[in-house]
């Protein structure tokens, strides 16, 4: 049986045009990432954002596990 870790953790994904636009920011995914392979400031992703209407960048930001549910 595989041993228990840590290694990875929860993260938001933000809309970078939107956070510009507004000053806000959305909340559109949550994501896993193993933090011992990506480094989560350097982290960003081409994702569609609902609110845009269009595919922009979207930055990750650290969540704890209770904001996840």
């Amino acid at each position: 049986m595989a041993r228990a870790t840590k290694k990875r953790s929860f993260f938001s994904l933000f809309c970078t045009v939107c956070k510009e636009k507004d000053g806000k920011q959305r909340e559109n995914y949550k994501i896993l990432i193993n933090t011992q392979n990506q480094n989560p400031k350097e982290f960003q992703l081409r994702k569609f954002c609902p609110t845009c209407r269009k595919h922009n960048i979207h930055k990750a930001k650290q969540i704890s596990r209770a904001q996840n549910k």
